[in-house]
């Protein structure tokens, strides 16, 4: 074999295995490189002590939110995050600048992409016009300016009247609610003419 033939050979077979491990390389699976805190889970994108946020729409205030303690996730490499509430959740809603509604929980969960933001874990929502509920999952869909849960719910109307149910749906300015599958105890007075 003449030396020219023998160096293309030789060429071709360095090539072909310069492939190879190329391809081997890329088909290796990615070595894992996420922190874990000191108890084994994930370290969070972010962690946040005593959170206090103002929620607008048009440059009215929709909402404050306070929080105890917040750990975020970033959602890929967006700037969206959901939120985890552990440390108590406190949120009153604005209509026109006036609270028309309170709400408190122990737990929760702020969806930045989604606008969804859940209250957990003994859930009590007092509106301005008298009525408190009761439940243990309360939604708010900021886009949708709904407050919904499929859960069981307890409302009481000025201390007095109580209607239980399961799964409860208002707008977020509270001007009309619905309770799915409604059973209840109300006082009614006698009116003298």
């Amino acid at each position: 074999m003449n030396w020219q033939k023998r160096n293309i050979l030789i060429r071709i077979f360095l090539l072909a295995a310069f492939i190879l491990v190329i391809s081997c390389e890329n088909s290796k699976k990615p070595v894992e490189t996420a922190f874990t805190s000191d108890s084994g889970g994930e370290i969070p994108d972010n962690r946040i002590w005593n959170m206090d946020v103002t929620v607008t729409s048009e440059g009215n205030i929709r909402a404050k939110l306070k929080a105890g303690y917040v750990e975020r996730e970033n959602f890929g490499n967006s700037r969206y995050t959901l939120s985890h509430i552990d440390s108590g959740l406190f949120i009153e809603f604005y209509e026109h600048n006036k609270i028309t509604g309170i709400l408190n929980s122990r737990k929760g969960t702020i969806n930045d992409l989604s606008e969804i933001f859940t209250a957990l874990d003994e859930v009590v929502f007092n509106s301005n016009n008298g009525y408190t509920l009761y439940t243990d999952t309360l939604v708010w869909d900021r886009k949708k300016a709904q407050i919904y849960t499929e859960s069981d719910v307890m409302m009481v109307k000025d201390n007095r009247d109580t209607l239980y149910g399961k799964g409860f749906i208002t707008d977020d300015k509270f001007e009309a609610y619905e309770i799915k599958k409604p059973r209840g105890e109300t006082i009614i007075e006698e009116k003298k003419f």
